[in-house]
C-alpha cells in the first residue's frame, strides 16, 4: 500500500509566506479577545445568579474579560 506524502499537495509543504503568518496572528489575537469576553461575561452572569445582583456582576466580568484579553493582546504583540 502506498503512503500518502505530503510533498504531493506542493502548495501546503512550503514554509508559511508573511500573510498567512500575519492572517494566523491576526485570527489568534482575535479569538483570544472573543473568549476572554465570553468568559468573563459568563462568570459575571453565574455571579448574578449566585448573588441576585443583577447587572453589576455581568459588567465586572465583561470588564475583566476586556481586560484580561487585552492584556494577551499586547503580550503577543510584544513577542513580535
Amino acid at each position: 500500500m502506498a503512503r500518502w506524502k505530503p510533498q504531493a499537495l506542493g502548495f501546503m509543504v512550503d514554509q508559511p509566506d508573511a500573510f498567512r503568518k500575519g492572517l494566523s496572528i491576526a485570527a489568534r489575537i482575535g479569538v483570544e479577545l472573543v473568549a476572554a469576553l465570553i468568559v468573563g461575561g459568563g462568570l459575571g452572569y453565574l455571579a448574578d445568579s449566585y448573588f441576585s445582583s443583577s447587572p453589576f456582576g455581568i459588567v465586572i466580568g465583561v470588564f475583566l474579560g476586556m481586560s484580561a484579553g487585552l492584556l494577551n493582546v499586547y503580550r503577543t504583540a510584544s513577542r513580535l
